[in-house]
């Protein structure tokens, strides 16, 4: 029956699974929403984490990952209700999502949609005016039920139909955690999952938005090609000089992920030569004779031979390797061309 039946959106964060906890003790069954949008939360870098996170402290949830990665570049490029502090187009964002709830509720039977949103914790989206705007654009007045703050907020149908009963929903407001944490033991969700919230979307970081904010001109409009340079974006130290773009590994972790690129003809790979402890650098642009000294002496600058009168650099582009002998870079002057600092 849908009027006991509901899709619940779910990030991967505390609030949204209390918002499901507080459903199903009303009997109401919850049919769990992932929508990927190619940007992970900042705690979860790919979407496998979230999955991982929902199946001990939800079981039994039917979780259905929803990939709406196209809509959402579509609209992160121009967002109606502007971005936020960074990158993060909030209010569109939350629009996007509840349509495409909206549209599911048929294939799944579902009388209603929830989220965990607390009514004064985010200011883009969480506040009375921003509420109403999302619910009217997205097409869910009166059957968009957060369980959290409920009572703070207009009466919805379901409630009064007597699908769900307003005296069991909650009242929670602003920033503070202490009533989360609260209700939280007494759902006995373990502790590890009370610890780790869902960290907050990527696209807030400044840094991130940064490097997107240089890139998003010349980002890929093949799909799964945009998908791989949005993950590049997170990774190393980013740099542009004219045109060029390239990255900078800056740890062990970071190197093994560039080093993926290694024989893929659309980019330049570079490392030392040497027994030398070094990064990995990747460019994806045609790159001139100029720049590709340019990128080993970078390489040598942010290797352990950063001293040495000269270093041997390995460059490889698709099945072609070659050398360059150069002296290292000056990472002051490199430092002037990052785009995320």
């Amino acid at each position: 029956m849908k009027e006991k039946t509901c899709l619940a959106l779910f990030s991967g964060g505390l609030d949204s699974m209390l918002a499901i906890k507080v459903m199903e003790a009303q009997g109401i069954k919850v049919i769990v929403l992932n929508f990927n949008t190619g940007f992970f939360f900042k705690n979860y870098k790919e979407i496998d984490g979230v999955l991982k996170y929902i199946k001990p402290t939800l079981p039994g949830i039917e979780v259905n990952v929803i990939d709406i990665r196209n809509d959402f570049f579509e609209t992160l490029k121009a967002p109606a209700y502007g971005y936020g502090s960074n990158m993060n187009p909030c209010i569109d964002c939350k629009i996007l999502m509840l349509t495409k709830a909206k549209a599911l509720m048929s294939v799944y039977d579902a009388g209603f949609v929830i989220t965990g949103e607390v009514l004064g914790q985010r200011p883009m989206t969480q506040n009375e005016r921003a509420i109403k705007i999302i619910q009217k654009r997205c097409g869910l007045e009166g059957y968009l039920i957060r369980p959290l703050s409920a009572k703070l907020l207009d009466e919805t149908e379901p409630e009064k139909l007597g699908w769900v009963d307003r005296n069991k929903l909650l009242d929670i407001n602003g920033r503070g955690r202490k009533r989360q944490y609260e209700l939280a033991k007494e759902f006995n969700i373990p502790e590890e999952y009370i610890q780790q919230p869902a960290g907050g979307c990527i696209l807030t970081e400044e840094a991130y938005s940064k490097r997107l904010r240089d890139f998003l001109p010349d980002l890929s409009t093949e799909p799964e090609d945009r998908n791989l340079e949005l993950k590049l974006l997170s990774v190393g130290r980013q740099f542009r000089k004219d045109k060029v773009k390239f990255i900078i590994g800056r740890n062990e972790t970071d190197n093994k992920f560039l080093l993926r690129f290694k024989g893929l003809s659309e980019y330049s790979v570079f490392e030392p030569a040497e027994e030398i402890a070094g990064p990995v650098v990747i460019t994806r642009n045609a790159i001139s004779d100029d720049i590709k000294k340019f990128l080993a002496e970078a390489t040598a600058a942010y290797s352990d031979g950063k001293d040495m009168e000269s270093m041997d650099i390995i460059i490889t582009n698709g099945n072609t390797m070659s050398k360059l002998t150069v002296k290292p870079g000056v990472k002051s002057e490199l430092t002037k061309l990052r785009v995320d600092i």
